[in-house]
């Protein structure tokens, strides 16, 4: 008999029963979605018409394609493909529904269709809304009108009595223990709560954990805290974006029920674009199975995080509540907009002028260098046989590696030093006295000048010789082989231009080269060919990085699809707040880790 495809649906009855029904498609594929012609037919609005396509594809195998576009869940992970052994069982999700894939009879594919629905527990009893005597009308009254009393009635009639008892009339209000961070504040309830009935503010919370670019203001909030006992200094933190503009970019909440209740809280004076709105005190926070145990340590020693409105929330549709907005649009990973990296188009004087462009119009870096990383890279060039016969007293003796400049610095790598990574080969060195090399001082202009004119430097600088210099910066000369030279209105015509080597292209995400799958550590795991393509570059103005799609080779798939699979969660890469001494806004922190002297502003960020 040949192979086909056992279909169960299951239905459960209101009074705890199920209703089971079978049939057998003797074709072997299947669609699967809300259409009512559709062989696996799912009534659930989250489901597409024509949502996906089951495909018996050998014995005991399945494959399910999303025909839509749009993703679905195998065993609690996003997919728009996936191939699944049946006899290893699977959970496949649509919306609210559940298909368990198992092997079946006769070598059948068994495809279980069951719904997820909340547990509903109807009460008949005593205590029903219908019940006369304990009716939960009734009780809803009488213990509101008890709490009333007791918590707001009695401690201001009888404030007088209550200042001579054991019980502090405050303990009536808290709803819990403060978290381990904030449990030196336990006695001193004004330190949030400044002004009665009024919910906690942003500036209470600010004047403990703003972060600043001023050592001062730094200094006296942990002078501040210290003060009141803290045995922990303040986690410094910058704004996400204006506030302001936060809140006109926040949707409003899904439900109706989410949006009455942000009415009833505005005319109650609770607002929900607080820091309180997502960080709770005096709750515990739940444990996160997500999160490995030493992560739930932490949070359990931090106010417990609600989520108000996850990032997409705000990233989806974004131009209609905010038309001012550079941003695009990202309404999920699959959709996220490629890189817009941030590249050095030029200078103004000595500063880089620096504009966020599009990999799509492929830019070109003016980082003042001429460099090609190819001769450098290639095994067998003349590159190689000088790498092995003078590197191998810095650490190296056989061909260049990408490791021979870039050295990992935690996350990231440590700025390139002409010294350490070029000097080997590209030496200053000008003349030997006593069997000393004597060598030119890198970015000494002055020293440069002077034992070019066959003299030390004096306290001022010299008059230039021209001719000395000139043939320095020619085509061939001692700078001109690493160095580009932009005109000027002085005697050589030319001088040299800056040098601005970004630690990061792309400072708005996070990306980490200590994780072992971007070190090249492990199966699947990434080399540093696989997103930056060096060893065919001969320009430096290239810009040597991928887009997002590279990314996409892992991130959001499934262990089905590759090895070296990984989340695709926007907190992999971003980060609401930004921790550490930074400036007030987001943007004055990313100047101020880009390198930036003060007042220089990269062109085409984002605003927000």
């Amino acid at each position: 008999m040949t192979q086909a495809i056992t279909l169960r649906m299951i239905t459960r009855q209101a009074g705890g029963g199920e209703i089971v029904r079978t049939k057998r498609l003797e074709w072997d594929d299947a669609s699967i979605g809300r259409a009512p012609e559709s062989d696996i037919f799912l009534p659930d609005l989250s489901v597409d018409m024509e949502h996906a396509l089951l495909k018996l594809t050998g014995q005991s195998r399945v494959t399910i394609e999303s025909v839509s576009g749009r993703p679905f869940l195998v065993d609690g992970k996003p997919s728009t493909h996936v191939e699944l052994e049946a006899l290893r069982g699977h959970t496949v999700t649509f919306g609210d529904y559940d298909l368990l894939v198992g092997q079946g009879g006769e070598d059948d594919i068994a495809i279980t269709v069951m719904r997820r629905e909340e547990q509903h527990h109807a009460s008949v009893s005593l205590f029903s809304l219908k019940a006369s005597v304990f009716g939960r009308r009734k009780m809803a009254w009488t213990l509101g009108l008890a709490i009333l009393a007791l918590c707001l009635v009695l401690p201001l009639a009888g404030r007088a009595w209550l200042q001579h008892t054991h019980i502090h009339p405050d303990q009536q209000w808290s709803t819990g223990p403060l978290s381990k961070a904030h449990a030196f504040l336990d006695k001193d309830c004004q330190a949030c709560h400044a002004k009665a009935f009024v919910a906690v503010r942003d500036e209470t919370c600010l004047s403990c954990h703003r972060a600043s670019s001023d050592p001062a203001d730094v200094a006296r909030i942990d002078a501040k805290v210290t003060a009141k006992g803290s045995p922990f200094l303040p986690l410094l933190v910058s704004d996400h974006a204006d506030h302001a503009k936060l809140a006109q970019a926040m949707p409003l909440p899904p439900t109706i029920r989410g949006q009455i209740a942000g009415v009833f809280q505005a005319a109650l004076n609770h607002p929900t674009d607080r820091c309180a709105s997502c960080h709770r005190e005096h709750t515990t926070a739940p444990p996160d199975p997500n999160v490995p145990k030493t992560a739930d340590v932490v949070r359990a020693g931090k106010p417990a995080l609600i989520v108000v409105t996850d990032c997409t929330g705000c990233h989806s549709r974004l131009k209609m509540r905010l038309p001012s907005t550079g941003l695009i649009d990202t309404p999920d990973w699959d959709r996220h907009p490629d890189f817009r990296p941030l590249v050095t188009v030029g200078f103004d004087g000595p500063q880089p002028r620096l504009e966020r462009l599009a990999l799509a119009s492929h830019p070109l870096e003016a980082n003042g260098l001429t460099f090609s990383h190819r001769i450098h890279m290639n095994p067998v060039g003349g590159v190689a046989r000088q790498g092995q016969a003078l590197g191998a007293g810095r650490g190296y003796g056989a061909a260049l590696t990408c490791q021979s400049c870039h050295r990992p610095d935690g996350g990231g790598f440590k700025p390139i030093e002409m010294e350490r990574d070029c000097g080997a080969c590209h030496s200053l060195a000008f003349a030997q006295v006593g069997g000393n090399l004597q060598t030119l001082r890198h970015h000494d202009m002055r020293n440069i000048v002077g034992v070019l004119r066959g003299s030390l430097p004096p306290p001022i600088p010299p008059s230039v010789d021209a001719g000395v210099l000139r043939r320095a910066m020619a085509p061939g000369g001692l700078c001109v082989d690493c160095h580009t030279v932009r005109p000027s209105a002085g005697p050589l015509g030319g001088e040299i231009s800056p040098v601005h080597l970004a630690d990061r292209m792309l400072p708005w995400g996070d990306f980490n080269h200590g994780v072992a799958a971007h070190a090249g550590v492990g199966k699947g795991a990434a080399a540093c060919a696989d997103c930056h393509k060096a060893d065919t570059s001969d320009r430096s103005q290239d810009l040597l990085i991928e887009g997002v799609a590279t990314c996409k080779a892992c991130h959001g798939k499934t262990e089905h699809d590759t090895a070296a699979f990984a989340g695709a969660q926007c907190s992999e890469c971003h980060s609401f707040h930004q921790p550490g001494q930074a400036p007030a806004t987001g943007q004055d922190r990313l100047f101020t880790a880009l390198g930036l002297p003060p007042g220089v502003k990269p062109r085409g960020l984002p605003t927000f």
